[in-house]
C-alpha cells in the first residue's frame, strides 16, 4: 500500500481530476477509531481514495491517503441522489448574479413561508447546473461540495478498518516528527 501525503497527494489526486472532472465526490466524516482525525473519502468512477486529515478547522491540514482496492461504482450509487458532484465550476459574472439572485429568493422564501422550498435547492440547482471544469490559472471558480457526515460511505470490512489504522498511525508519527511535543 502506497501512502502519499500532504502535496504529493494533493498533486496526484488533482491530475487524476484533471483528466476527467465528471463524477467526483469529496465526503469527510468523523473517525469511528476516535483518534482525533477526520476521515475523507475522494472517489470517481474508477477508484476510490481513503485520506487522514489531521483537522477541518485549520486552512492547511496535514494529509495522508492511499488508494482504496474498492468498488467505486458502489460508493457512486451511495452517493449519488440529488447530491451535487465535487468538482471546479467557473465563476463568471453571470453566474455569481445567479447565485445571488437565487439565495435571495429563497431567504424572501423561507422568511415569508409562503414556499415549500428546501433550504439550498436553488443553491443546488445553479451549482448543478454549471459542468465541472479544469481549473486554469487567472479566472475564478468555486470548488466542491464537500460532504460532511457522521459516518464514513465506504463498508468498513477489514481491510478498509486496516487502511484506517495505518492511516493513523503514520499521520501520528509525521505530527511528532514536525511537532516534537506532540504525544
Amino acid at each position: 500500500m502506497e501512502i502519499l501525503q500532504d502535496k504529493v497527494l494533493g498533486r496526484h489526486l488533482f491530475e487524476k481530476y484533471s483528466s476527467n472532472p465528471k463524477n467526483w465526490n469529496f465526503i469527510i466524516s468523523t473517525s469511528p477509531f476516535r483518534d482525533g482525525f477526520f476521515d475523507a473519502t475522494v472517489s470517481n468512477n474508477e477508484e476510490v481514495w481513503q485520506l487522514k486529515i489531521d483537522s477541518i478547522y485549520k486552512p492547511i491540514p496535514m494529509v495522508i491517503g492511499t488508494r482504496l482496492d474498492a468498488d467505486s461504482g458502489k460508493l457512486q450509487k451511495l452517493t449519488s441522489g440529488n447530491n451535487v458532484m465535487f468538482g471546479y465550476r467557473e465563476l463568471g459574472s453571470s453566474a455569481i448574479m445567479d447565485i445571488l439572485e437565487k439565495l435571495t429568493q429563497e431567504q424572501q422564501d423561507n422568511v415569508t413561508k409562503d414556499s415549500n422550498i428546501e433550504e439550498g435547492t436553488n443553491l443546488n440547482s445553479i451549482l448543478s447546473s454549471l459542468e465541472p471544469v479544469i481549473p486554469v490559472k487567472g479566472k475564478d471558480y468555486a470548488y466542491g461540495p464537500f460532504v460532511y457526515t457522521e459516518r464514513n460511505h465506504i463498508s468498513s470490512n477489514e481491510y478498509q478498518k486496516n487502511v484506517a489504522e495505518q492511516l493513523s498511525m503514520k499521520l501520528r508519527d509525521n505530527i511528532r516528527s514536525r511537532y516534537s511535543s506532540y504525544t
